[in-house]
């Protein structure tokens, strides 16, 4: 299956880099390929996602700092998430490859490298794995598909307007990300900041989780609001 043809879903990836400028490439590019992206600037921050969504695959860097792509794709399948794992990495000998492959990575590629050749490997990966996920993204309680813009909180089907499903989905795609009220703005069919506020409590309302008491949507003072998984 040609993942960019695919009109029933996309491919949720996330991508872990230390290096700004490499992460914000490899966002856009991917993109661009009509994949669905996150990114993650270290271990930590991947393993926050991971453990609230599943992703298709994650191409994580090997040497970052506290703690490199080794040690958390370990930790990912000592916890028995099989997400296909690209490595990439400076060092491109054959005994960090075989370590690598040994503690369960898919992929390795070496830096430098031209973002065809990784578009290609990862098209290969998916085509051997299958796509299973169909875009829902899974937080506390609660499911969002991308594709067919449903909330569920469990298997009870929560009504959304067209701007809550515009404003989730614009989140879901930026998480744990400061967001100004223009930037929401852009993305919503309204015409003011307090639109903007008024649209996020209704939100919040609907995607409060008791049992954990988790309000997902957090207010940065004087700023804007942070989707937090």
């Amino acid at each position: 299956m040609d993942v960019k043809d695919s009109t029933d879903f996309v491919a949720h990836i996330l991508v872990i880099d230390d290096d700004d400028r490499i992460r914000n490439l490899l966002k856009k590019y991917l993109s661009s390929e009509n994949f669905l992206v996150s990114v993650a600037k270290d271990a930590f921050d991947a393993e926050k996602l991971v453990a609230n969504i599943k992703y298709d695959l994650i191409v994580s860097d090997k040497m970052m700092p506290k703690k490199d792509g080794i040690d958390f794709i370990k930790d990912l399948r000592s916890v028995n998430n099989n997400t296909p794992v690209i490595i990439l990495t400076a060092v491109g000998d054959i005994d960090n490859k075989l370590l690598g492959f040994s503690i369960g990575a898919d992929d390795y590629i070496a830096k430098p490298f031209e973002p065809k050749e990784l578009l290609f490997r990862i098209k290969n990966i998916l085509k051997r794995t299958g796509i299973n996920n169909k875009n829902e993204i899974k937080f506390g309680s609660f499911s969002f598909n991308l594709s067919s813009n449903v909330l569920k909180k469990g298997e009870e089907v929560i009504k959304l307007t067209n701007t809550q499903k515009s404003l989730i989905a614009y989140f879901i795609n930026n998480p744990n990300k400061v967001l100004t009220r223009n930037d929401l703005l852009s993305v919503l069919p309204i015409a003011d900041e307090r639109s903007v506020d008024v649209a996020i409590t209704r939100l919040r309302k609907k995607i409060y989780d008791e049992k954990n008491e988790n309000e997902f949507i957090t207010t940065i003072r004087n700023v804007g609001y942070k989707f937090v998984i």
